[in-house]
């Protein structure tokens, strides 16, 4: 927590009874209108159910579920009403008519649950408004958040609560307590499809069910998105309807994105002066602090009555490091916005200029309804926005609109061609040339959908679909989506949007890639799975995702897909979008690599992956530790970048690169590197395109006690002649012949010439690197080292090794294979510093065979922890294999 709170941030504490209303609300009359703590035993009361809770039965409830009052768990008192399961769902429901309530207020529910651990069952709280002949209002209905325990729980009780508004027609709260199966909470994606799973047993415990009337508090921005462009001071607003409001105190938290709280404040709605926004409404503007970092921000406002809490709203927004100046969007990043519904596409072209990206997904066919029949003028004006912004729509059939579904058996689109045609093709047809002139691009079915796959009759559809745009525009660009775990078959669709899941590794997308570029004339768009947030962290998620792009834009993908970065939902008639922190990760990715050429990977040290960029000849260089953990201390490398490189972290903040004194006089600078990718910008791109050129041929050294011919080779990438010096300097024993070159080469030729390599008779077998030291003339005066990786062992012989400790002896297993196909001759040895060599024979090993040999040194001492060195050497040759391990 912050000290020296600002003036400004004062406002927090923004509305008073004073400032808003004449009325104040009278010191007897409480806000809690019904408190349910089911200790009717304790009365006398013997019944099993609690007094007015009604078991509701149907199919999915079986009569033989029940609840009952138990003391065997409670939160207060000595009772609670226990559900248990015996397969199927279980629901009781407070009846209508025992809990009054006023037309215009708002509710606050809230009860207690416990259960036992399940792995498919929830527990969930529901409450809707009822009219006076006891119907429920069906748009008041709202449901809690499902729970169920999890090991980590720190409480064995949970909070379920819910807010509902009363309308004009409401007489009474209906409350109802949930013990629900998946069948009915969870969507059916697959239709008739699923099976669902259930648990045939399983325990939930409810407690302490309170009704109190709320004030109803709503927190937004005035920026599009919650997004605040450096230079934009953030403040927040909010708006407060209540009949009273002397008794509210509140307290507002701000938090980062790893959970810290940032600023906190505390106190009594004091009076000071508030903005009408109609009856009973006032607004209040909070004016947040200005020293706040760069990032992702969840405000909560929590408002209290009497001690008692009444309800809380949260917010994110985002603070930008840099001024949100428009950028030349990148046609190969498209934001996925298909599960958006209609009446926010408006905000679109406000939120996507942020993020840079080219193209945008639209379910223009949904469940939800057919665009035409929604709003047509409305997503006219939005395609000419679009249009004006450069950003390309892909229309979406991703399910039969109702109009549509209702003329299909079952409502299928597999069932599509055994409707009248009629039925279908007029309202496509419609569609299709309605706009195209500014819609060329289409998908049929969502992405991550393998029914094209699984089901032939959708590959017919998609063949009917096609035809039915082949008679209406020249080139269909109509998707078909393919998940990457299975294989490409068939005649393949105009488009393959392929669907890559979390568990394809980053590096491995250029594979799946490669499937498609076999066939010509078909596009490919990618679209990527998100890392579970929950299982793998926050920066396991922002790692993957940052490293799947780049991968993919090395292996040339002209269509990315990424996933809106908006939480959207519905709070009454309110649609509430709500920032991600991928909002930041996704921007700072398209705003540095939109526009970029891929030129190579730049080696730079072991495990550091390292792939260059150039836009506009600007060199940005993404680069990682490969080998680092996740909040592991940063690796530090000194490197010749250029005169002013900049490092940019994934969340847009910008630090120039500095060089220490002790390299500074070389022109490196220091470079912080860990498990996340960071851009490098601003490098000199000829430069590091010389460093990616700098190789030796054969890497593979056969680890023998003879000279080794290799060629060490590179390239001028300059658009000038260049000429200079390069030195190699080897690992230490090594002898390298000639380990200095001079050099003068015209623009695009390569340099070439012979080297002898000769290392030690003892060298360890394993990876080593060699150091291409260059001073160079260009443009300038330019130092710069290039690390060379080359392999020593054995290509047809393998060995590995592990050593124990077993009491004072130590025991070494060595196991020896022949890879290949003439019976091997060696010598097999281990060495423990202090103890005598002992040496075994691995005598004619026929190919592809294995052979185990063990060594036992005795009485070595507990605390000595030696390095022990094995070996093979050939009976008959100069050929030498060397590794150590430490004992375990």
């Amino acid at each position: 927590m912050r000290c020296g709170f600002p003036l400004a941030f004062s406002l927090f504490l923004l509305l008073s009874a004073g400032a808003l209303f004449a009325h104040a609300e009278p010191a007897q009359v409480t806000r809690v209108l019904r408190t349910i703590d089911f200790e009717e035993r304790a009365a006398g009361i013997a019944e099993e159910a609690p007094d007015h809770w009604i078991k509701a039965e149907n199919a999915d409830m079986p009569h033989y579920v029940i609840g009952r009052l138990s003391s065997d768990r409670a939160r207060s008192g000595r009772y609670s009403f226990r559900f248990d399961l015996n397969g199927g769902s279980l629901t009781y429901r407070y009846e209508a008519g025992r809990i009054r309530i006023q037309s215009g207020a708002r509710y606050r529910v809230e009860t207690w649950c416990r259960t036992t651990a399940m792995p498919n069952a929830r527990a969930r709280m529901t409450a809707w408004m009822a009219d006076e002949d006891g119907r429920p209002i069906v748009r008041t209905r709202r449901s809690s958040a499902l729970y169920s325990f999890d090991p980590a729980d720190r409480d064995d009780w949970h909070s379920l609560d819910v807010e509902v508004d009363a309308p004009a027609q409401a007489i009474s709260l209906v409350i109802e307590l949930e013990l629900l199966q998946p069948r009915l909470y969870a969507p059916a994606t697959l239709g008739e499809r699923v099976i669902w799973p259930q648990d045939i047993h399983g325990t939930a415990w409810f407690d302490d069910v309170t009704v109190s009337q709320v004030p109803e508090v709503r927190m937004f921005t005035d920026r599009p998105g919650n997004i605040f462009p450096r230079g934009i001071a953030p403040a927040l607003s909010v708006a407060i309807r209540d009949r009273y409001l002397d008794d509210l105190a509140s307290q507002l938290t701000l938090r980062n994105a790893r959970g810290q709280i940032m600023h906190q404040r505390s106190g009594r709605l004091d009076v000071l002066p508030a903005e009408d926004l109609g009856p009973r409404v006032k607004r209040a503007t909070l004016v947040l602090p200005s020293d706040l970092a760069p990032g992702w921000y969840e405000a909560l406002l929590t408002i209290t009555g009497r001690g008692q809490r009444l309800g809380e709203q949260t917010m994110a927004l985002v603070l930008l490091a840099d001024d949100a100046s428009p950028t030349t969007p990148d046609d190969r990043f498209g934001i996925d916005a298909t599960s958006l519904p209609f009446d926010a596409w408006g905000e679109l072209p406000d939120l996507l200029p942020f993020l840079s990206a080219g193209r945008v997904k639209l379910g223009v066919w949904s469940a939800a309804g057919d665009v035409e029949m929604v709003d047509p003028a409305a997503f006219d004006r939005l395609l000419l926005k679009f249009q004006e912004l450069h950003i390309t729509p892909t229309a979406c059939l991703l399910a039969l609109p109702p109009a549509v579904a209702a003329g299909v058996k079952d409502g299928r689109m597999e069932n599509l061609l055994s409707a009248p045609a009629e039925v279908w093709k007029q309202p496509l047809s419609f569609l299709i040339s309605r706009h195209a002139n500014h819609l060329d691009r289409w998908q049929l079915g969502a992405d991550g959908s393998d029914a094209f796959v699984t089901r032939p009759e959708m590959r017919k559809v998609y063949d009917a679909i096609y035809e039915q745009f082949g008679a209406l525009v020249q080139h269909p660009d109509l998707a078909m989506p393919w998940p990457a775990w299975y294989e490409l078959s068939g005649e393949l669709p105009a488009t393959v949007a392929l669907s890559v899941p979390s568990s394809v590794l980053p590096a491995q997308i250029p594979l799946y890639m490669q499937d498609l570029k076999r066939h010509e004339g078909h596009n490919l768009s990618l679209s990527f799975e998100l890392l579970d947030r929950q299982r793998y962290g926050r920066e396991g998620q922002i790692r993957d995702l940052a490293q799947r792009v780049v991968y993919a834009l090395a292996a040339d993908a002209r269509r990315i897909d990424v996933p809106l970065p908006f939480k959207v939902q519905r709070e009454g008639d309110q649609l509430v979008k709500q920032p991600e922190e991928l909002l930041l990760v996704l921007r700072s990715l398209i705003k540095t690599l939109g526009g970029t050429t891929f030129k190579g990977k730049v080696p730079i040290a072991d495990n550091v992956e390292a792939f260059l960029f150039e836009k506009n000849g600007r060199g940005i260089l993404v680069v990682w530790d490969s080998a680092a953990a996740l909040n592991s201390k940063p690796r530090e490398l000194s490197l010749h970048l250029g005169e002013h490189p900049s490092c940019v972290d994934l969340f847009g903040n910008s630090t120039p690169l500095l060089s220490p004194e002790s390299v500074r006089k070389d022109g490196q600078v220091l470079l912080s590197l860990s498990s996340l990718p960071v851009f490098i910008t601003d490098i000199d791109c000829p430069l590091a395109q010389l460093r990616a050129s700098v190789t030796i041929d054969k890497p593979l050294l056969e680890s023998s006690f003879m000279p080794h011919s290799r060629k060490l080779r590179f390239t001028n990438p300059y658009k000038l002649a260049i000429a200079g010096q390069v030195k190699l300097s080897a690992p230490n024993g090594w002898t390298l012949t000639p380990s200095v070159f001079n050099f003068s080469l015209n623009p695009g030729e390569t340099f070439e010439r012979d080297l002898t390599l000769e290392f030690p008779y003892s060298s360890i077998a394993g990876d080593k690197t060699i150091t291409a030291n260059f001073q160079l003339q260009a443009d300038h005066l330019s130092r710069l080292s290039a690390p060379i990786t080359l392999r020593l062992g054995l290509s047809d012989v393998g060995m590995q090794s592990v050593a124990v400790r077993d009491g004072s002896d130590i025991i070494v297993q060595q196991i020896v294979t022949n890879y290949g196909e003439k019976p091997i001759d060696y010598s097999a040895f281990a060495l423990l510093p202090g103890s005598a060599r002992q040496e075994r024979m691995v005598s004619n090993l026929g190919g592809g065979r294995t052979t185990i040999k063990r060594y036992r040194f005795s009485n070595i001492p507990a605390d000595v922890k030696p390095h022990i060195r094995l070996g093979l050497k050939q009976i008959d040759g100069a050929r030498i294999l060397n590794e150590e391990v430490d004992v375990q």
